[in-house]
């Protein structure tokens, strides 16, 4: 079929896919407060409908009445795994509303230290009671998915969508933005053409049609979103490239847009023009995983899914020693460090083991993902004898680890390395020469109560804000402000997360250098 005959069919069509186009073109109207700005523009929801106001208002004013079917699903009902395994009560959200739940989720900025960026992701994905509003608010499940998309936990966030039931628009637009990521786009297309409750956006639908080799109804559905006037330019550029790529051979394409969506990333790489990710949303990585791309493009993925903790360390490990590194500097040198040290953890031999620990330690730090690669090194240290040389980096491995026993074989006798151990077994230690970090944190574990903002909050049953609110303060690390980081940590400790208070407190001293 030609384009110039495509067209004219598509003008014909249009009339008779108005009520269609319209409904896309208020593709996002409808989408709450917790939608990230990369996601693809994939389905329609609807604006919600405004009533006409009354003639004549009512001689008393009228409680609004929302109308349930009984038993209907609550999506904030659902969870991977019970709360208290992260050391919750069920009834966390307490009195808070949906809306400033998500607030506070969407407001915590990105987290530096390990241990509590794991936790983070652990609360998102956990079974709490629902807050009061759940029922006719789902912003906070929006928002637990959007802080999984942010982590690059896109597994996890997948398995969420499908505990709460049915798939509905604004959870699907995140399952179709896994889906292309991970390269299960099928499946995903699938779902539009059986559920007529998907109404995808033309951009998603003509995807899909030339995914399903439906070539010319692709062709002509694009004819009439032109027609229509609905695309944006790089859309239609796109798309036009997509399905006939010989017609356009010599044209360049137009700039690439700031803010690139799941979807346009994979037509971009479909016409052979793939972008890179390094400079994407860390959840774009994950696309980069696939056997198809370059050794060492896998790699640096990796390296960054690993270091965020979206990707266990042995798949990381399953990567770095797919062959032998052919260059030296740089990303080879962290390549080659790592493999010398599982060749030497599989030789058990101490001497091997003790030379290549501080290197590929060091080559781990480098590139971030030390505190994933830490319990993986940790467990195969067991009845291993270190070479003095290697009893620092050993001391660190324990405490990424939360290997006590570990940390005490292998603490020097340094205030530092004494101050780390003291913090982890919760026990007193002195400070000399301290920094204001360090006074915040002993106090906060001394048992110091939070501030009166920490406790008015908990006093109000809104216990899950004042924990995100101490989140979001812990997230900055040694940049936030000393006074805010102590109240952050008591706030935890009242919560009764000594574990994780301890683990946050040593990891922001250890990395920041404030000891």
């Amino acid at each position: 079929m030609s384009w110039t005959r495509t067209r004219l069919a598509a003008l014909i069509l249009a009339l008779a896919t108005e009520p269609l186009a319209a409904q896309a073109a208020q593709s996002g109207a409808g989408e709450p407060l917790s939608a990230i700005d990369w996601l693809s523009d994939s389905v329609s929801v609807p604006s919600p409908v405004i009533p006409p106001p009354p003639v004549a208002p009512p001689a008393a004013p009228v409680p609004p009445v929302t109308v349930l079917p009984l038993g209907a699903p609550v999506a904030d009902d659902a969870g991977l795994f019970p709360a208290s395994d992260i050391g919750l009560e069920t009834d966390l959200w307490g009195g808070s509303s949906a809306k400033d739940l998500a607030r506070a989720f969407l407001a915590v900025p990105e987290i530096s230290t390990p241990t509590l960026r794991a936790y983070f992701a652990s609360l998102a994905l956990a079974q709490l009671d629902s807050p009061i509003d759940a029922a006719v608010d789902n912003s906070l499940f929006l928002a637990r998915l959007d802080t999984l998309l942010s982590l690059a936990r896109l597994t996890e966030a997948e398995a969420l969508i499908e505990a709460a039931g049915p798939p509905e628009p604004q959870y699907f637009r995140r399952t179709f933005d896994i889906a292309l990521l991970k390269s299960t786009e099928n499946a995903a297309c699938e779902i539009i053409a059986t559920n007529p409750d998907i109404s995808p956006t033309f951009p998603a639908r003509i995807f899909c049609l030339a995914r399903n080799g439906e070539w010319d109804v692709a062709a002509l559905t694009l004819g009439t979103a032109e027609a229509l006037g609905i695309l944006s330019e790089t859309e239609d550029q796109l798309l036009l490239h997509f399905l006939d790529p010989e017609l356009f051979e010599d044209e360049e394409l137009l700039p690439r847009p700031q803010s690139l969506s799941p979807l346009l990333f994979r037509l971009y790489e479909a016409i052979g023009e793939r972008p890179s990710t390094d400079t994407l949303p860390i959840a774009f990585a994950v696309a980069d995983l696939s056997e198809t791309v370059g050794w060492r493009v896998r790699i640096r993925a990796a390296e960054r899914l690993t270091a965020a903790g979206a990707l266990p360390p042995e798949d990381l490990l399953g990567i770095i020693s797919n062959r032998r590194p052919s260059a030296s500097g740089g990303i080879w040198s962290r390549v080659a460090a790592i493999q010398s040290l599982r060749a030497a953890l599989s030789n058990r031999n101490s001497a091997q083991i003790s030379r290549a620990l501080p290197a590929a330690w060091d080559a781990a730090v480098s590139a971030g993902y030390h505190a994933a690669l830490a319990p993986w090194i940790a467990k195969r240290l067991q009845g291993i004898s270190l070479e003095r040389q290697a009893h620092h980096t050993a001391f660190e491995v324990a405490l990424f680890s939360n290997d006590i026993d570990m940390a005490r074989r292998y603490a020097g006798s340094s205030q530092d390395d004494q101050t780390l151990l003291a913090i982890l077994t919760d026990t007193p230690f002195e400070m000399r020469n301290a920094t204001p970090l360090t006074v915040a944190v002993r106090r906060s574990l001394s048992g110091l109560p939070p501030s009166e903002s920490y406790r008015m909050l908990l006093r109000s049953n809104r216990s899950g804000e004042a924990l995100l609110k101490a989140i979001g303060v812990l997230a900055e690390g040694a940049d936030a402000d000393p006074a805010a980081v102590s109240d952050a940590i008591s706030l935890l400790k009242t919560l009764g997360l000594d574990d994780l208070s301890r683990r946050v407190a040593a990891e922001l001293l250890l990395e920041n250098s404030q000891i």
